[in-house]
């Protein structure tokens, strides 16, 4: 298993909004960046963790990252 120290702190952050369901617009929004610097990262993070679609990268964060609930 990957250990979560594999990504920087901002590929984890993006990781937690991939698995609440975001969408990489919902990302740059969420974040107040470009959707083309989530793009990126989602790339990264697919990278290093040897994966090929968001729904590895939410599952991989369900048990690797704590996921708080968003803010109400």
């Amino acid at each position: 298993m990957t250990p979560p120290s594999t990504l920087t702190p901002r590929e984890r952050e993006i990781a937690v909004l991939v698995a609440r369901g975001l969408s990489n617009r919902g990302v740059a929004e969420e974040l107040v960046i470009s959707p083309a610097t989530v793009a990126r990262h989602v790339t990264n993070i697919l990278t290093k963790l040897g994966f090929s679609s968001r729904a590895q990268i939410a599952a991989w964060t369900v048990d690797n990252i704590p996921i708080e609930p968003p803010p109400s």
